[in-house]
């Protein structure tokens, strides 16, 4: 955790390094995109693998150069499952939450639009999951908070000014993530739950102080 602090302090610290002139806005909005992948394998399932495409609500801040971001995640899943011989389907259902630093930097295009690139850091946290009808497939964690994972999120963003202070955002966005501690020492004998590197697409509703 203390690393995750560390490096968005940083991003922080060199987005507003950009420039001088400097607003704040908020607001919220609807997300979807990749949160999970689950590969492996075991006794009971010979054959496991599937992905999910989460999908939930978010709130951001944006200092002009620095936009965080808290999100609530969901995924619900169909894996399939050879057994024996025979395929399976079974279902996952997944909720994380998932923090967002982002520089920015904006270019006011005209009047009513506005560009910006965007490069950061997401820290996804799992904070509960629930296994429908799958019998056998041992998750080798003790508890979601194990697959937790920091990643870097880089894209585009842009704003569409209704007046001077509301305006509606839109947002593409691609993440890598990094190999989590319990991901790196798995038994490829057993299932386990990563997180693919994927799209995001964010669409929110704003206001900004002036």
């Amino acid at each position: 955790m203390k690393k995750v602090i560390l490096l968005m302090a940083c991003v922080s610290i060199a987005s507003v390094a950009f420039g001088a002139d400097f607003t704040m806005s908020f607001g919220g909005g609807v997300f979807y995109g990749m949160i999970n992948d689950i590969k492996g394998g075991n006794i009971a399932a010979s054959a496991i693998e599937s992905n999910g495409d989460g999908f939930g609500a978010f709130f951001f801040f944006d200092a002009t150069y620095v936009e965080v971001t808290l999100a609530y995640l969901y995924s619900r899943q169909k894996v399939e499952t050879a057994r024996l011989g025979f395929w399976n389907s079974d279902e996952l259902n997944l909720h994380a939450i998932d923090i967002s630093v982002l520089g920015k930097y904006p270019f006011q295009l005209n009047e009513r639009w506005r560009l910006f690139p965007l490069l950061g850091i997401s820290y996804l946290s799992f904070v509960a999951w629930k296994e429908g009808k799958m019998e056998g497939l041992a998750f080798n964690v003790e508890a979601p908070g194990e697959a937790n994972r920091l990643g870097f999120l880089g894209g585009i963003g842009a704003d569409f000014l209704f007046s001077n202070g509301l305006f509606i955002r839109g947002e593409f966005l691609w993440g890598i993530w990094l190999t989590n501690q319990y991901e790196r020492a798995f038994d490829k004998a057993i299932t386990y739950i990563s997180v693919g590197n994927g799209p995001r697409f964010k669409l929110a509703l704003g206001y900004t102080f002036r």
